[in-house]
């Protein structure tokens, strides 16, 4: 816990003093989008600490997220990982997993099947019916799930989306909400954006691609409260840098800006091999975001959706988690990737690496 803010005397000698020679300090940084897929996170369970460490402090540690939200993952592998970080064998973010996600009945996405043995297809849940919906959300949240994700609508090719039935996607976030769990929609489209909002989902995990009448769907969402995570980079470093792709996407989430919508952060990283958060730091400012609405979705705006009242502000009573950027001045977009410490719980769980090695004074950058 935060005891106080400011300078003081009466910090014990005991007590580890962190030299940030005046940088900015925020509070810990959400990143509301990401996934544990793929190596080495197949391997935590068994994998050794060393290298499990390294990639935890790559892709999160580093870049200054203290809470991260996995939006569909084996959960196996995440439990795992979770248990790791909890009994102190491995420093890393406070994590919150979606388990599995929720597709419609037979709509796993194309880049999803295409890495999944065929036998293994049976397993990613697509209910058929409002019932099996309600048995798939309790099931996951019993295995520890703490969100729940619906891909309302799923590129079952790269050219065709299947939207979810409304009545299955209206039953999947009805027993998230009796359990609590915040709902998040893989819209994609018009149409599955129509059907995360006639679900009553609580956030869209991206703005979506598919532009073509989303625009009053945007506003709506804005309107009722419904957050949005952009995930602007995902689209440009895994689809195309085409700007006649891009700047429709950076529109839609200007619209919803304008309209008074709330967004948080998240890359898309685990499913997006870039880890670095500048791309999607610079998109969202070119998309109309200043860096103090960019500072908004990386701690405020998540503490506060995923009701969380100790996090977001650094202020006393309130955790200690704390980010601490290299810059001394007001940051910038490209300022938020460049992190020089993480605090996580009191504890520090990432500092950069200023030693000769990187240089004799050197800033070895993001």
């Amino acid at each position: 816990m935060i005891r106080t803010t400011g300078s003081s005397d009466s910090v014990p000698r005991s007590v580890r003093r962190l030299d940030v020679r005046g940088r900015v300090v925020t509070a810990g940084f959400w990143n509301c989008h990401v996934h544990l897929t793929g190596q080495p996170w197949l391997r935590s369970r068994t994998g050794s600490a060393p290298d499990l460490q390294a990639a935890l402090d790559d892709m999160f540690l580093r870049r200054g997220f203290t809470q991260v939200l996995d939006l569909a993952s084996n959960p196996l592998t995440t439990r795992a990982l979770v248990r790791r970080i909890s009994t102190g064998e491995l420093r890393g973010p406070e994590i919150v997993t979606a388990g599995n996600g929720v597709r419609p009945w037979r709509g796993i996405p194309f880049y999803v099947a295409a890495d999944l043995p065929r036998y293994l297809h049976a397993l990613m849940p697509g209910p058929a019916t409002p019932l099996a919906a309600r048995l798939v959300v309790a099931a996951q949240a019993v295995a520890g799930a703490g969100v729940t994700k619906l891909f309302t609508g799923s590129y079952v090719t790269p050219t065709r989306v299947k939207p979810m039935r409304l009545a299955v996607a209206r039953a999947a976030a009805s027993e998230a909400h009796r359990r609590g769990m915040r709902v998040f929609a893989h819209p994609s489209n018009r149409e599955g954006t129509s059907v995360a909002l006639r679900a009553g989902v609580d956030a869209l995990a991206h703005v979506p691609d598919e532009t073509d009448g989303t625009e009053s769907l945007l506003r709506e969402a804005a309107a009722a409260g419904v957050r949005v995570v952009p995930t602007l980079h995902m689209f440009a470093s895994t689809v195309t840098t085409d700007e006649a792709y891009l700047a429709p996407i950076r529109g839609a989430l200007r619209g919803f800006v304008d309209a008074g919508g709330r967004v948080l952060f998240g890359t898309d990283v685990g499913y997006m091999s870039d880890r670095d958060t500048r791309g999607e730091l610079e998109a969202m400012h070119a998309a109309g975001m200043s860096p103090s609405d960019l500072l908004r979705s990386l701690t405020v705006e998540p503490a506060e959706f995923m009701r969380r009242p100790d996090l977001g502000t650094v202020e006393p009573g309130m955790r200690a988690n704390l980010t601490v950027l290299a810059t001394t001045e007001p940051p910038t977009p490209a300022d938020l990737a460049h992190v020089a410490a993480v605090v996580r719980d009191g504890q520090v769980v990432y500092e950069r690496d200023t030693s000769s090695a990187a240089g004799a004074g050197a800033d070895p950058g993001p």
